[in-house]
């Protein structure tokens, strides 16, 4: 059987849509990038454990799969992942 490959661009398109500023200095990229990776650890593991896989590559069956729980738990969970990370950088 066929299967259907399912394209996820939100990421993509989060950055493509973000009216925010543009780092043209690298101090300044170095300090948002600590910004993200501390916004990442202080994800709930739930999250965190999806999200991560998805970010290193793995495509959302795989993840499923590795985690024992059901494709559309693993969506929901990277999506909830990506607006959590989203709301901890706008704040911050």
């Amino acid at each position: 059987a066929k299967q259907k490959t399912i394209f996820d661009n939100s990421a993509n398109d989060y950055l493509l849509n973000n009216a925010g500023p543009v780092v043209n200095n690298d101090a300044e990229a170095g300090m948002r990038l600590k910004e993200m990776q501390t916004a990442i650890r202080n994800l709930p593991e739930i999250f965190k454990t999806p999200f991560l896989l998805y970010f290193d590559g793995y495509k959302y069956n795989e993840i499923a799969d590795t985690l024992g729980e059901p494709l559309g738990t693993i969506k929901s969970r990277i999506h909830f992942a990506r607006k959590l990370l989203k709301e901890q950088i706008q704040r911050a």
